[in-house]
């Protein structure tokens, strides 16, 4: 059955068809110096720098092929210009390949007279002209070739030939050779025998980095971006922040209001920006601003609704209140945008709103110093964050998102190979479900338990916590990261697609946890430039990272870089003397798995010869 026929048939199935399709030929295209540039439906079109890389690549693909029944690939061949745009790629050469691939048996390769001119005097390939053929589009009838190729795989190029290959072919934007692939699939079972199933699902659907100018959704859409700290003295930043945050994470509950990730809108921070400009990267239609005043016990808020379509303004207000107020001022502020924005509020809603997490503005206040600090994502900024969130239960032991943040807080020391304190996971599970036993609505207890599952390998139990924390705050960025890697594991894989698409969405200017995954996933897929680019984002951005460095000291290792490799491990253990391998190692829950044992035993051994004790 073919591919169109399977989508007909079963959605899930056909896309299982078309990852397969990818996983066969992202690796091979990567050995042969190609690249796969445009898909349509079952069909890949590829560009390579030369005729005989197209050649050898499509050999070694049915070679590779040859004993699997289960899949079967029609691949034509042509050499020619073609342009790039829009994302999608044109020309004489994606045209006369297409036209000339249905010529070809299931499992051959059929190519074009100018390709067959290029190759016929290769050892390891063999021809035979199937005569002239009339093209649909193709002005004059072309000799096609029937090609072939030893029992073995095509000869590989050289290692040192392969430096920058990537690079290359994106600066050609003429390509020389494009290849178009269809396959007729004979049964189902593919999916298992594919190790990097996280890799290459988000590759095949888009999802292999942050969106690029989005499209709005189909619901009232909205960023929050940071309230400007008028007061006088600048260390009252924390205070504007956690009003942005508290006012963002409010509408993230709202089932019917698409709502940016406060990373995303932090990005924006301190710039002169463009609404028009804002709405376009992030794709949403409404942009809340606003700036914040404290003096003494009293603040005065103002806020400006715009639709970033129009640039027109929908609603502006300016509070002063006692500081006391505040949660009163964050409710009216929230009623008054959902219903700017024609989102009608319901009689629970509404007493979601009117809550009030506390009574203790001593306590607010120390957890709004700690989530600025905890934001910042260094380590002595989380151990004061600790002290800060300590304090905010000590003086109100009911105060639950303090349970949950400092939940959190414990959480990344461990995650991020600050500490090496095994207890510190088990600290931060008592204190998440300790912020659900005084408030089951919490969405940050639960997604600081979904976390530590997914820590631990607890892969149902992390989803049901992931799920209730998105019942909670529908929009909750990192709910959705979470959810999507505790379906990975469970091999769920279609699932977890979409739950990586949507924190996406929810967090177009990716911040540092959610780049990190993507680069995680990009270097499995075998797109090593692109994960390495990412993890050398984060390094700049974030000295204190561990995580990251891993990655990169094992990469640079491994390509023969060791003084690069070296550099990177110095940061490491500028962050922390006595990390170990072992505990890098430590850190990676399940990469043995994903990666495979021998693998994982070659990324190990770099990071020893990089330096690691």
């Amino acid at each position: 059955m073919g591919y169109t026929a399977q989508m007909a048939q079963s959605e899930e199935v056909g896309l299982r068809l078309r990852v397969r399709h990818r996983a066969v030929f992202g690796p091979l295209a990567r050995r042969y110096r190609g690249e796969i540039v445009d898909e349509n439906g079952d069909e890949l079109v590829l560009a390579f720098p030369s005729a005989v890389d197209a050649v050898n690549c499509a050999l070694a693909v049915q070679a590779d092929l040859r004993d699997d029944a289960e899949l079967r690939l029609r691949i034509g061949i042509h050499l020619g210009d073609v342009i790039f745009e829009g994302g999608r790629v044109y020309g004489d050469g994606v045209n006369v390949a297409s036209r000339i691939r249905p010529l070809a048996e299931p499992g051959g390769i059929c190519v074009s007279e100018p390709v067959h001119d290029s190759v016929k005097n290769q050892p390891n390939v063999s021809a035979s002209s199937l005569g002239p053929q009339t093209l649909k589009n193709v002005a004059r009838p072309m000799e096609a070739f029937r090609v072939e190729g030893p029992a073995g795989p095509a000869p590989a190029v050289a290692v040192e030939e392969m430096q920058g290959t990537s690079r290359l072919v994106r600066r050609l934007r003429t390509a020389l050779v494009a290849i178009a692939v269809t396959a007729s699939v004979m049964a189902l079972a593919l999916w298992a025998s594919w190790p990097r199933p996280l890799g290459l699902l988000i590759d095949l659907t888009g999802v292999s980095g942050p969106p690029v100018n989005p499209p709005l959704p189909d619901k009232p859409s909205i960023a929050v971006l940071p309230f400007a700290n008028m007061s006088a003295d600048p260390e009252q930043e924390y205070f504007s922040d956690g009003i942005t945050e508290d006012l963002t994470t409010a509408l993230a509950g709202n089932p019917y209001l698409f709502v940016i990730s406060r990373n995303s809108a932090f990005t924006y921070k301190g710039k002169v920006v463009k609404i028009e400009d804002v709405g376009r990267e992030l794709g949403v239609r409404y942009v809340l601003e606003g700036s914040v005043r404290k003096a003494g016990e009293r603040v005065r808020i103002t806020a400006q609704l715009i639709d970033a379509t129009t640039g027109g303004h929908l609603w502006s207000q300016r509070y002063d209140r006692d500081l006391s107020d505040i949660f009163a001022v964050q409710s009216e502020m929230a009623e008054a945008i959902l219903g700017a924005v024609g989102v009608e509020i319901e009689a629970a809603e509404g007493q979601r709103l009117a809550r009030k997490p506390t009574e203790n503005l001593s306590a607010v206040d120390a957890l709004w110093k700690g989530e600025y600090l905890l934001d910042q994502l260094s380590r002595k900024g989380n151990e004061e964050a600790v002290r800060l969130f300590e304090r905010a239960i000590e003086l109100d032991p009911s105060f639950a998102i303090a349970h949950a943040l400092l939940g959190q807080a414990y959480y990344l020391q461990r995650s991020t190979g600050w500490s090496s304190d095994p207890n510190l996971i088990d600290r931060a599970e008592e204190l998440g479900r300790r912020a659900i036993e005084l408030d089951p609505s919490e969405p940050f207890g639960h997604e600081t338990i979904a976390w530590v599952n997914v820590f631990r390998g607890n892969s149902a139990e992390a989803i049901a916590a992931a799920e209730r924390a998105i019942e909670c705050a529908p929009n909750f960025q990192y709910a959705h990261a979470a959810r999507g890697i505790a379906l990975l594991q469970e091999g769920r894989f279609i699932e977890a697609t979409r739950s990586i698409r949507k924190a996406l969405r929810l967090n177009p200017r990716a911040s540092t946890g959610l780049l990190g995954m993507v680069a995680v996933v990009n270097y499995g897929a075998g797109r090593t430039d692109e994960a390495v680019e990412m993890w050398e984002q984060i390094r700049d951005a974030s000295p204190d990272l561990i995580n990251p460095r891993i990655s990169l000291a094992a990469y640079y290792e491994r390509e023969g870089q060791h003084d690069r490799a070296s550099a990177v491990v110095e940061e490491i253990l500028r962050v922390r003397a006595d990390f170990t391998a072992q505990d890098a190692i430590d850190l990676l829950p399940g990469a043995e798995r994903v990666l495979g044992p021998e693998e994982f035993a070659r990324f190990t051994d770099a990071l020893r010869k990089a330096g690691l004790p």
